[in-house]
């Protein structure tokens, strides 16, 4: 029902979803702020395969809560008929965004919160793809491992020398405080 200037009334979500969707997207952007921040995070690669199945079901149960809350909040959108499509044109986009949240909350937030918390000194194997690019400005002689997403997957600024040991297909043990479902990168040794 419109009132006088025949607006849409406003609606209010409920503070629950709305304090769930913030927390949702706060855990889904720790693996991020973590590598941002220095502290990088490898999940160990048996974790990805186990996770992978309900990290991708708890992406498309979040993406879909991303989808609702649009949804829901169509009429909250201030200003005019056209600012209101163009939200609900870039729904997708929000599909995708709280894919991505709900699966890294699963592969990646899960094992970081448990070895902040239950972690102690632990070494894990990853297989290198690519130990000779040259990197980037962000990340400079990097290790490019196997089998993880690709945000995560490079481990930056480490020494030609230690990069020259290591060769596609090989092993590299990563070493630092985690737990036998990941590890916080402190230190590294090759298979030799």
């Amino acid at each position: 029902m419109g009132d006088v200037n025949g607006e849409t009334p406003q609606q209010k979500l409920p503070g629950p979803a709305r304090y769930l969707a913030t927390l949702l997207m706060l855990l889904g952007w720790l693996p991020l702020w973590a590598k941002m921040l220095g502290y990088p995070f490898l999940p160990s690669i048996e974790w990805i395969a186990t996770s992978e199945l309900p990290g991708g079901a708890v992406g498309l149960i979040v993406a879909a809560g991303f989808l609702w809350l649009i949804y829901k909040s169509k009429y909250r959108i201030r200003g005019s008929e056209t600012k209101r499509l163009i939200v609900i044109f870039a729904a997708p986009l929000y599909g995708f965004y709280g894919y991505y949240t709900g699966k890294n909350i699963v592969v990646f937030a899960v094992p970081m919160i448990l070895a902040l918390i239950a972690g102690k000194q632990v070494e894990l194997p990853f297989t290198v793809a690519d130990a000779k690019r040259h990197g980037t400005s962000r990340c400079r002689s990097p290790i490019e491992l196997q089998d993880i997403s690709f945000l995560f997957n490079s481990l930056c600024r480490v020494s030609d020398e230690f990069r020259q040991e290591l060769h596609p297909g090989g092993h590299v043990f990563v070493s630092g405080k985690g737990t036998n479902l990941g590890v916080y990168v402190e230190g590294l040794r090759s298979e030799n």
